[in-house]
């Protein structure tokens, strides 16, 4: 395969796993400070959990098509003489998309937990 074309693809993937991890950062960063400094009441704390859940969902499955992408490219380039994509292939694609799921799973749980106590 074209390395041009492989240094493409991980080069998008990078911009997407980028895109998708400044969200994410951001994104419960802003709900910890509303929850921190804000009064919520009944309907402003079912909104609030409603978005830290939708933004941690979104997140992980943004994760996910990032890293499945990553893998994809290091099996289709595994032929090649590149120590980049040497790298790629021995890396461990699957228990980086476990940890994602972990992260986000544990943020969303222990911010509705902050947002309801």
């Amino acid at each position: 395969m074209d390395q041009n074309l492989n240094a493409a693809r991980v080069h998008n993937a990078e911009l997407g796993f980028n895109t998708s991890r400044m969200t994410f950062i951001f994104g419960n960063a802003s709900a910890i400070a509303i929850n921190s400094f804000a009064d919520l009441h009944s309907q402003t704390q079912l909104a609030l959990a409603a978005f830290v859940i939708v933004l941690n969902i979104a997140s992980f499955l943004s994760f996910d098509t990032e890293l499945q992408q990553f893998a994809a490219v290091a099996k289709d380039s595994a032929g090649e003489n590149s120590h980049y994509l040497a790298a790629g292939t021995k890396t461990p694609w699957g228990a980086f998309r476990a940890f994602c799921f972990l992260i986000c799973l544990v943020l969303a749980v222990t911010q509705v937990m902050a947002i309801y106590s």
